[in-house]
């Protein structure tokens, strides 16, 4: 099924898509999924993130175009300059080029005059609006990483609704509709990974922890977001129980670096232990063959991919600050348990997360943006997805991602 909806695009030509304005490194990777499948498919985003990627993964950069003139006034010409380029606007909610002018209010309302599409694609900061969000955990942490955010809710909710208004289509990325009100398909995280590029060069540590080292990483962005006081606490305390464990923190490195200790050095990644979902190092982790442990605990919000969508087949075993030292020696002394959840997660990746299963879910939009499709809301339903039946189910050796003694 996949293999058939990408093969009838490709080729295709008259849809051209940009991938903007935030320079979040996904971008990158739908884009070139998107090329792969023969689309005009490139970024055109506000500066890049220089601190853990490289320029030559982006394509257009607006601090580099339109010669020497001041950049407040690039964004207008960006914005024009985009109009006559591109079809399809895949966007963040804070909008394109026009979200830091004058113009941000009538951004939606210029691309729609204009006959675009507009696709939304929220990452976080842009459409977290607080006083919205159900998960007292979260606004906690988010308070505690991102606090300017909390000033500005009635900015950012207007905003939200706004663009809510407006888009053709949105896509929640990784488990966050929570406040949007708003989605059109229902799938647990939508970012994408070249899988291959991240597949592991090492054999698996069969140790127990009790001869040979086991190591940990945990690649924090924002600590208090990821919970990091908590993953150095528990591995302190499997220490002190005498296991031989160590924790390797992956701060402010390059995406390449963190590739190769993950490939290289790693047995077991920590993600994140406060907000329910999991991001792009959980999917970088598990298709280079890790067992990953992020928060899949919040019912209201886990319970609906897993009744309308295909969390149950998500191998990332789900704890908590509580109850981290415990999950955690049970994957230290269990080098089969290990193994098994790598294992699952490199066929998870490639069945979800792969450049394909972006071509797959990106192409049955284009389907719906051209009218041929009246809904992808039960795009994964397991009663009802036509890509599930066809495609193996994947069994993992965890219960709602938690594991079974």
């Amino acid at each position: 099924m996949l293999t058939a909806v990408v093969t009838r695009f490709t080729g295709r030509k008259d849809k051209r898509l940009v991938w903007g304005e935030a320079p979040i490194i996904n971008n990158v990777y739908w884009a070139r999924a998107m090329e792969e499948a023969g689309f005009f498919s490139e970024t055109f985003t506000d500066q890049y993130c220089w601190s853990i990627n490289k320029r030559e993964q982006y394509d257009l950069v607006i601090q580099e175009m339109f010669w020497k003139i001041p950049l407040r006034l690039k964004y207008y010409i960006g914005f024009l300059y985009s109009l006559f380029r591109y079809d399809i606007f895949f966007l963040s909610f804070n909008g394109f080029f026009l979200w830091k002018t004058l113009l941000h209010r009538l951004e939606p309302i210029l691309l729609k005059i204009a006959n675009k599409k507009i696709v939304l694609l929220p990452f976080g900061g842009d459409a977290y609006v607080y006083r919205r969000l159900r998960a007292p955990n979260l606004i906690h942490v988010l308070n505690q990483s991102l606090p300017g955010a909390a000033r500005r809710q009635v900015e950012i909710a207007k905003r939200v609704d706004r663009w809510c208004r407006h888009a053709d289509f949105v896509i929640p990325a990784g488990m966050g509709p929570d406040g949007l009100g708003r989605w059109d398909v229902l799938i647990p995280n939508s970012l994408c990974v070249d899988v291959d590029s991240w597949k592991t060069t090492k054999e698996n540590n069969m140790a127990d922890g009790r001869d040979d080292l086991i190591k940990v990483t945990h690649s924090p962005n924002f600590r208090g977001f990821k919970g990091t006081e908590f993953v150095i606490e528990a591995v302190e305390a499997l220490k002190e129980e005498g296991l031989n464990v160590e924790l390797i923190l992956l701060e402010k490195m390059q995406n390449e670096e963190v590739k190769k200790v993950l490939r290289e050095s790693s047995d077991i990644h920590v993600e994140q232990l406060v907000f329910t979902g999991f991001g792009l190092n959980a999917i970088e982790a598990m298709a280079t063959g890790l067992p990953v442990v992020s928060n899949l605990e919040e019912e209201s919000i886990t319970r609906p991919f897993r009744r309308w969508s295909y969390l149950n087949e998500c191998p990332l075993v789900s704890s908590t600050p509580e109850r981290l030292v415990e999950d955690l020696r049970k994957l230290v002394t269990r080098p089969e348990l290990r193994k098994e959840l790598g294992r699952c997660g490199r066929l998870y990746t490639k069945k979800y997360h792969s450049y394909q299963a972006s071509q797959f879910l990106f192409t049955q939009v284009l389907e719906y943006l051209d009218g041929k499709r009246e809904s992808l809301m039960n795009m994964y339903n397991p009663l009802e997805s036509e890509y599930l039946s066809d495609e193996p189910k994947l069994s993992t050796p965890l219960f709602e991602n938690k594991i079974i003694d």
